[in-house]
């Protein structure tokens, strides 16, 4: 039986387009939260889309940094291993066709079949590198072109030492970004030539092993990060890495059940956010402060984007790896210490992207669980100075904050106001917690009482939540299937079930929990009906909605993620547990159509695996859990902070069962779970029906 990191396909999500997405991934080969990522480049021709799973062409290896075809890449690298002299210098000149069927694409082992220049190409990864290992099969010397869109420059360090420096700017702070990497060779450098921006090194031997390592800091320190091991020895170190994180989840009865895409979905979990520090001679952790150019101290964290991470991979990251998150806090506070606002969308640095300051429901869901409790005053002050200040360059913070502050909502004169509006109010939710658990009781009630923002926009004579003018005045060219312009990647229909921290008010203002009902169900058994007008397009999203059976519940994205468990909340809680089971059989493939949309820094992958465990953290910011059912007979998860498993079992199991007639944490029914009463528990028992409850 092979070891289950060598059963993951990296290549899962990766048949997406721009108009379609099945994950918008990328094979990405790395250690966990590694530095940088590596994925051999089938085309130059189609933007960040540069890998196609079908396309057996191999331009050769790039070194990644893009968390997302959305963000695009930066500081990239690739690496092209040949014989002979191409006739052109272009990609295409250079390309070869590569043996999909045999090629590896693992987490940490990656090895192609160059069928032009007959060169097997091996990569294992390392935090801030990698280990390489070339073969041309017919004993011709080999050589290697190096590419990138920035601007490149090399030089010979000795006769088997390469010192690389590129800079480009980060995408919307226009910030200098170098990065600098160090090559070196078990063989000799025989030339090193340049050819029309690209450079061309000739090594004297037909085998190569190449440590190469980067650094965002210095070229000493790039010499400093390489590999210190041999290509073995590195692949084992990798493969220890993702196991230790991977064997937190033990899966001993999977019943009728596949775990191909659970596994896959743990591999995506542990990728982002990215590392962005690096350790120095004195094994002190430094990070470059892109905003001034120095070098600070302490770690950072980037690549990833809290619109999307703080509803599912956060909370799960809680349970199982709370090293790392302690980590990832005190990264995301030097961000706030080097800029003076909390991150948004990190690549590397402030992107502005999406609505709201949602790393607020990451620090309220630290609190609330005691992730951090030396943190936290610092973090309350991080998000209260988030909350308060407008950015002039409008890129961090709060967008439309005067209005907000005056009015209790964006109007229409703001992009995505209704979303906005909707996510501030959540966040002075997450404020108003952080407040009142330290005491600071004033702050808690003011922020409380805006948590009630979101009810400025509910409009009661349609039921939705709808954009208003400054003067009070709702839109008057309104439809519920309309997508953008107030509302961000949805319509009114998934955007009015956007109140995370206040459901018992959200019902309220429906009418009550029989409306709400009525609106949950009416929604699953809508026409998936798209309108285009905020966009003038159509988005992938409208589009993988509209394909998939689903009525108005877009899973594929993030303001759906939670709609089915607020069947919980309603007349009828059985049917989470249908709607759940049957999304995971027909939204998630284990293939290259693996996802129903886009993957987004881990966070679909961790929403089917809270599917998979039967719990979901409906509210961030809330330490509880709403029941859902869970996929295999008997899974153990690893609760790294209590040093003990939590043994799940599925009763009753068939796949025909799609109810659950009762759940115990230990010997309690429960109808929902307490953080801290899972934490002490032993075992977590589901018994399904193929009927619901009806006493």
């Amino acid at each position: 039986m092979k070891p289950l990191l060598e059963t993951i396909d990296t290549r899962f999500g990766t048949a997406s387009k721009h108009a379609f997405s099945r994950g918008n991934t990328l094979p990405y080969t790395g250690v966990p939260f590694g530095m940088n990522y590596f994925v051999p480049q089938t085309s130059d021709q189609e933007g960040a889309w540069f890998f196609d799973p079908h396309l057996p062409i191999f331009q050769g290896i790039r070194l990644t940094h893009q968390p997302s075809p959305w963000i695009g890449d930066y500081s990239w690298l690739l690496l092209t291993p040949v014989t002979g002299q191409p006739r052109g210098n272009s990609l295409f000149h250079r390309q070869s066709s590569y043996d999909i069927d045999k090629a590896c694409f693992q987490p940490h082992y990656l090895k192609l079949f160059s069928l032009r220049y007959q060169i097997e190409t091996q990569l294992t990864p390392t935090c801030y590198g990698a280990s390489i290992r070339l073969e041309q099969k017919q004993g011709k010397a080999l050589s290697l072109y190096l590419h990138t869109a920035d601007e490149l420059t090399v030089e010979q360090v000795d006769k088997r030492t390469l010192a690389l420096r590129q800079e480009g700017k980060t995408e919307t702070n226009k910030n200098p970004l170098i990065l600098f990497t160090a090559l070196q060779m078990n063989t000799d450098i025989l030339a090193i030539t340049q050819e029309e921006g690209d450079w061309r090194i000739d090594l004297a031997s037909s085998q190569a092993e190449i440590q190469l390592a980067t650094s965002f800091i210095s070229p000493s320190q790039a010499l400093l990060n390489l590999p210190q091991k041999d290509f073995d020895s590195c692949k084992a170190n990798a493969q220890a890495d993702w196991e230790n994180l991977l064997h937190r989840f033990d899966i001993l009865e999977t019943g009728e059940a596949d775990r191909t895409f659970f596994d896959h979905c743990l591999y995506r979990l542990f990728l982002f956010p990215q590392t962005f520090y690096e350790v120095n001679e004195s094994g002190q952790a430094i990070h470059m402060d892109l905003a001034t150019g120095t070098i600070k101290p302490s770690v950072l964290f980037s690549n990833n984007g809290f619109w999307d991470t703080f509803r599912t991979t956060f909370p799960l990251f809680a349970l199982v790896i709370p090293e790392h998150y302690r980590l990832f806090l005190e990264g995301f506070l030097n961000s706030y210490r080097d800029t003076g606002f909390l991150p948004k969308w990190l690549a590397p640095d402030e992107r502005g992207m999406m609505p709201g300051t949602l790393l607020d429901g990451i620090i309220a869901d630290s609190a609330c669980k005691d992730m951090a409790p030396d943190l936290e005053k610092e973090l309350l002050q991080a998000m209260l100075e988030t909350a308060a200040k407008s950015d002039p360059l409008g890129i961090n913070g709060r967008h439309g904050l005067a209005q907000y502050q005056e009015l209790g909502y964006l109007s229409t004169d703001h992009h995505e106001s209704v979303s906005h509006t909707l996510d501030y109010a959540y966040s002075d939710f997450c404020i108003a917690n952080c407040a009142e658990k330290l005491g600071q009781n004033s702050i808690a009630e003011t922020y409380k009482a805006s948590s009630q923002n979101y009810k400025h926009l509910f409009d009661a004579e349609t039921g939705y939540m709808r954009a208003r003018d400054s003067q009070g005045n709702f839109r008057p060219d309104f439809s519920p299937y309309s997508w953008g312009r107030d509302y961000a990647e949805c319509s009114a229909i998934q955007a009015t079930l956007g109140v995370l921290h206040d459901i018992p008010g959200l019902c309220q203002l429906m009418g009550g929990k029989e409306a709400f009902s009525h609106y949950l169900l009416e929604s699953c058994q809508d026409a998936p009906l798209f309108e285009t007008t905020g966009y003038g397009y159509e988005i992938h999203e409208m589009s993988e909605m509209a394909t998939a059976p689903f009525g108005q519940l877009a899973i594929s994205n993030q303001p759906s993620f939670h709609i089915p468990y607020l069947f919980r909340y309603s007349d009828y809680p059985d049917y989470t547990a249908l709607l759940i089971k049957s999304i995971r059989q027909k939204a998630f493939h284990p293939s290259w159509q693996a996802y129903p949309g886009d993957e987004d820094n881990g966070s679909l992958s961790a929403w089917y695996i809270w599917s998979a465990l039967g719990f979901y953290p409906t509210c961030p910011g809330k330490p509880s859990y709403d029941l859902g059912i869970p996929l295999f007979d008997h899974l153990r998860v690893y609760l790294a902070k209590e040093n003990k498993w939590l043994d799940i079992h599925a009763e009753q199991n068939y796949s025909h069962f799609n109810f659950v007639k009762e759940c115990r944490l230990d010997q309690t029914s429960v109808s929902s779970i307490q953080h801290q009463d899972l934490l002490k528990a032993e075992q977590l028992t589901f018994t399904l029906s193929w009927l619901p409850n009806h006493s």
